[in-house]
């Protein structure tokens, strides 16, 4: 009996146009993605917006992530937030602090990374001076690992963004508007302060031009075993 072809030709032709369909969707996510990053660099770079912009920008509905900030305020060093990172390969932490704006706004500030020797406070020259403060701002949602501990809010201690824990762990005045985000103070003229601002990074992965290459890596797998497999049957055929 006469096998037939037209089975494995539909069949490696169904799989070959969903491999390639989802190659497809993956640039499309690609350029998305793409697009979404160079908006944000577009924002960091634009004139800078004050607290109260950005809180109404927010109420809209409108993404805040990465909007340039110029604020002037206080910081609160008493009550800086201590999370655990790495500081020129050793041990580090970054310091978060309470910021009172000028317009009666408090935000948390993420001002940089310090050694473990000038975690405290005390150990480096902070002044409570009134500051004029250019950021950038960072929502820090959903950022906590597989394998991450618990963070340690009594002892404070935080191996992870919590913004909304970090806020209910200080003490704010009730006649401050609080801003449900945290600014990324950004570098300066003085490479040897300390903390040390870094130069703000968007955080999510952008792998789909890989993940596209492999869908159609497998389409053109599958285009080649069924036309080997379909020879085969006309070779066995003819013979």
């Amino acid at each position: 009996m006469k096998p037939r072809i037209w089975p494995i030709l539909l069949w490696a032709g169904l799989g070959i146009a969903v491999l390639l369909a989802l190659g497809t969707w993956q640039l499309f996510r690609l350029a998305e993605k793409e697009a979404q990053l160079a908006e944000f660099a577009e924002r960091a770079k634009a004139p800078p917006l004050s607290l109260t912009e950005v809180l109404a920008r927010r109420g809209t509905g409108s993404d805040i992530e990465f909007d340039a900030v110029k604020v002037r305020g206080v910081f609160d060093h008493a009550a800086e937030r201590h999370k655990l990172t790495s500081f020129e390969g050793s041990p580090g932490f970054q310091i978060i602090t309470p910021f009172r704006s000028e317009d009666g706004i408090m935000v948390l500030v993420d001002r940089g990374v310090v050694s473990a020797g000038l975690k405290d406070a005390a150990k480096r020259n902070e002044s409570p001076a009134p500051v004029e403060l250019s950021a950038v701002v960072r929502a820090h949602g959903k950022e906590r690992g597989f394998f991450d501990p618990d963070n340690d809010v009594d002892g404070n201690l935080w191996y992870w963004w919590d913004v909304p824990a970090m806020l209910s762990s200080v003490a704010i005045a009730p006649d401050l508007q609080v801003a449900p985000f945290v600014l990324q103070e950004l570098p300066g003229s003085d490479p040897n302060r300390f903390p040390r601002p870094a130069p703000p990074e968007v955080q999510f992965t952008n792998n789909h031009l890989q993940y596209a290459l492999t869908w159609f890596a497998f389409a053109a797998t599958l285009l080649v075993i069924a036309g080997l497999f379909i020879r085969k049957l006309r070779t066995t055929t003819d013979a």
